[in-house]
């Protein structure tokens, strides 16, 4: 039988991982006059990759997309089940 996978496609912003597979990641929910306080809500890339691991997730790929001066990054992650 063929090893089945699910994967995570995470958009990480200023080192925060904002969005799993569309599902926004933060505390406090984005809005347009407080940026600041809901992407600071969002979990660090350090911290999402060693949780993660944890679950046996594996980063399998990152993208650097460079957006109207900001980067956003997109991190794919893939584990067997």
């Amino acid at each position: 039988m063929a090893e089945r996978y699910e994967y995570q496609v995470c958009q990480v912003q200023s080192a925060r991982v904002t969005f799993v597979n569309g599902v926004w990641m933060g505390g406090l929910q984005p809005s347009t006059n407080d940026h600041e306080s809901a992407l600071g809500s969002c979990p660090m890339v350090w911290d999402y990759l060693q949780e993660a691991g944890r679950e046996g997730w594996e980063l399998v790929g990152a993208v650097n997309q460079p957006i109207s001066g900001d980067n956003l990054e997109k991190l794919y992650l893939k584990r067997g089940y």
